[in-house]
C-alpha cells in the first residue's frame, strides 16, 4: 500500500487515523525541518502538509521539494485549517497539486488523495521510461552535439547535464529534454501541443498542465540576477520560446 507523509504540528490526528484505517502506511513529522530531512533519506507516494509551522511554512516545503530536490512529480497536498482563498491560490501557485481544508468530509478527502496517488504513479512510470540508462528517450542526435553555452549556463548533451558557472544544476531528464528541444528551436515560438506531442508522445498520464508545471520549474532554474526573467519566454496563445540572450524581466 502507498506510503503517505503527513507534516502537521497540531494535535489533529483525523487524517492520520482515517488513512491508516483505510490501509495506507503513514509517517507523521511535526515541522518542516523534519520533513525536509526525512524526504532526503526516504521515499513516499504523497505529502500532506499544514500551511503554518514555527520553523517554516508549508509553502517553503513544497518549494523545497520542487526546486531543491528537483521533484516535480511527487504529489503535494495542503491539508489546512486556513480556508481563505488567498492561501489556496498561494499554495497552488507554489507547486501544490491540491488544497484541502479542515474539517473535511471523509469520502471526499479519500477520493482526492486517491486521485493524486493515481496521477503520481502514472507520471512516475512515465518518467522511468526516460530514466533507463540515463538517456533513454533522448533524441540520439543530441549525443553528437557539442556543449552549448548561454549566459552562465552550459548544456552538455553527451553527459545529459546542465552547469551554471561550472556547477551542476539539478534537472529531471524531462526538463533536460524540454530545454534541449527549445534550444534547438531558439528564437522560435514552440506550441505547447508540440512539446506534448514530441516529448511525451501524448501519454495518457500527461496533459497540458504537466507541460506548464515542467516549464515553470525549468524557468525558475534558469533565472539569474543578471537575467531575472530567465531564458524561456511565454508567447501568448501559442507556447514558449528560448531566448539565448536572456530576459531582463
Amino acid at each position: 500500500m502507498e506510503h503517505i507523509l503527513i507534516v502537521d504540528g497540531t494535535s489533529d490526528t483525523a487524517a492520520q487515523n482515517l488513512l491508516e484505517e483505510t490501509g495506507y502506511t503513514v509517517t507523521v513529522v511535526r515541522n518542516v525541518a523534519q520533513a525536509a530531512e526525512w524526504l532526503q533519506r526516504n521515499k513516499c507516494d504523497i505529502v500532506l502538509s499544514e500551511t503554518n509551522f514555527q520553523d517554516h511554512t508549508g509553502f517553503f516545503l513544497v518549494r523545497f521539494i520542487r526546486k531543491k530536490l528537483g521533484d516535480a512529480r511527487l504529489p503535494f497536498v495542503f491539508l489546512s485549517s486556513k480556508r481563505a482563498t488567498k492561501y489556496k491560490v498561494h499554495g497552488l501557485k507554489n507547486g501544490a497539486n491540491d488544497y484541502i481544508t479542515k474539517p473535511f468530509v471523509h469520502e471526499e478527502f479519500l477520493a482526492r488523495i486517491e486521485v493524486q496517488l493515481r496521477t503520481g504513479a502514472l507520471l512516475m512510470r512515465t518518467q522511468r521510461k526516460f530514466d533507463d540508462n540515463g538517456q533513454k528517450g533522448l533524441n540520439p542526435a543530441l549525443g553528437l552535439k557539442e556543449p552549448y553555452t548561454f549566459g552562465p549556463f552550459t548544456i552538455n548533451y553527451q553527459q545529459v547535464k546542465l552547469d551554471k558557472n561550472g556547477k551542476p544544476v539539478t534537472l529531471t531528464l524531462q526538463e533536460f529534454k524540454i530545454l534541449s528541444y527549445l534550444i534547438e528551436k531558439s528564437n522560435q515560438a514552440v506550441k505547447k501541443e508540440e512539446l506534448l506531442d514530441n516529448l511525451w508522445q501524448y501519454d495518457a498520464a500527461v496533459g497540458l498542465k504537466t507541460v506548464y508545471t515542467h516549464i515553470s520549474w525549468l524557468r525558475d532554474k534558469l533565472r539569474t540576477d543578471e537575467k531575472p526573467g530567465g531564458y524561456i519566454k511565454t508567447v501568448r496563445q501559442i507556447g514558449y520560446m528560448f531566448v539565448p540572450e536572456g530576459l531582463d524581466e
